[in-house]
C-alpha cells in the first residue's frame, strides 16, 4: 500500500507480501522520478525502515538522476545499499 505524504515527493509504503511491497516501491519511485524530471534537481532515496515498511522521497542530498537505497534496520547508522541511475 502506498500512502502519499506529499504529492509526487514523499511516500510511505507497507505491504503484506514481498511482491506487494516491491510493486508499491516501484510505483512510488516512478511517480517520484516523473516529479523529479519536472524540477530537474533532486534525486530519490528509498529507505527501508523495517521488513514491511519503506519510504520513497525526493531529496536534494541525492544528485538529480540518481536513486539511493538505504537500510535503517542494520543499526543506528544508515547503510547505503548502492546507487543506480534513475533517469
Amino acid at each position: 500500500m502506498i500512502i502519499t505524504i506529499e504529492a509526487g515527493r514523499d511516500f510511505h509504503i507497507t505491504g503484506q507480501s514481498t511482491t506487494e511491497i516491491s510493486d508499491s516501491i516501484n510505483t512510488a519511485v516512478e511517480i517520484a522520478r516523473d516529479h523529479s524530471m519536472t524540477e530537474g534537481w533532486q534525486g530519490i532515496i528509498v529507505t527501508r525502515h523495517g521488513p514491511d515498511m519503506y519510504t520513497v522521497n525526493l531529496s536534494s542530498d541525492v544528485p538529480y538522476g540518481v536513486t539511493v537505497e538505504r537500510d535503517l534496520t542494520s543499526g543506528n547508522q544508515p547503510k547505503d545499499w548502492g546507487r543506480q541511475a534513475a533517469i
